[in-house]
């Protein structure tokens, strides 16, 4: 059996209402911005999913049965790459050079002690069934990657390519910054080596397990709503101060079933004061 114990603590100032931001469009697209020799390779969208500049964390639910079961898995992120040709949809502004193929590499992984950040190809019908690579969290200097330009390398290939139905999982419960790089793994550059220079690195959040989705303040009234693994209690606390350690149950307790569930208290109070959901369970 293995015991744990997690928090989220959110601050509510009042009245007034807070929403949590959220994505519609789990596409990370790759390029360039130039084609030359060298021209650096860039994320066109990465802002949007940037850590450093959001809090935004792709949710990421367990398991429990099926592909994938007893690790976290959230709605699919795709990377793909941009494309050059009017057959793929091109050319497209900032795609990279006729020639490149282009891959992501998961360069750092920063999380929850023990836990990793793994890689799962398929095919979106059939998916294989094991995990392609593995990064455990505290690695700085990761070399694994994942193809997405859907050519051989061959000179003057188109580098565009969008596949679905790949996956990536967390094992632990927790938050997750993973470092992504865009390279360019062809061998048409100059002395048999690549076209284009590797990405800055973009910093990615994934919240695995409990995920705080919404907050609104009322008169009086406070409602949090949160997805959390099944199975698992959920108490909705509050207090005054943070380091008081004077946390109080605000609502009753609701176990989790991986779907948007919430707590409402209607006693809240109009001054400064804090929340947070605790969960303490035992998992098989």
């Amino acid at each position: 059996m293995r015991r744990f114990g997690f928090d989220l603590i959110l601050a509510v100032l009042g009245l007034g209402t807070l929403t949590l931001p959220s994505r519609a469009d789990t596409h990370i697209y790759a390029g360039a911005l130039g084609t030359n020799q060298n021209g650096k390779c860039y994320f066109s969208n990465g802002g949007g999913f940037d850590a450093t500049l959001s809090s935004y964390a792709l949710p990421q639910i367990l398991r429990t049965n099926g592909l994938n079961a007893g690790y976290f898995r959230g709605d699919a992120l795709t990377f793909s790459a941009l494309a050059a040709t009017p057959v793929n949809g091109g050319p497209v502004a900032g795609c990279a050079a006729f020639g490149s193929r282009l891959a992501v590499q998961v360069v750092s992984v920063a999380g929850p002690s023990g836990g990793s950040f793994a890689f799962w190809e398929g095919d979106g019908e059939s998916d294989l069934g094991n995990i392609t690579f593995s990064v455990p969290v505290g690695t700085t200097n990761g070399t694994d990657y994942l193809v997405i330009s859907e050519n051989n390398g061959e000179p003057g290939a188109d580098p565009y390519g969008h596949i679905h139905g790949r996956e990536f999982t967390t094992s632990a419960p927790g938050t997750y910054l993973v470092g992504f790089r865009a390279i360019d793994i062809s061998t048409n550059g100059v002395n048999g080596g690549p076209i284009q220079s590797p990405s800055d690195v973009l910093l990615v959040r994934f919240q695995a397990g409990l995920r705080i989705e919404d907050i609104q303040t009322f008169t009086n009234r406070v409602t949090v709503s949160f997805r959390s693994p099944p199975g698992i209690s959920n108490v909705l606390e509050v207090t005054s101060s943070l380091t008081s350690g004077n946390w109080q149950p605000a609502a009753a307790p609701l176990r989790g079933n991986n779907g948007l569930q919430s707590f409402t208290d209607t006693n809240a109070s109009t001054v400064k004061h804090f929340y947070r959901i605790h969960q303490l369970n035992n998992l098989p």
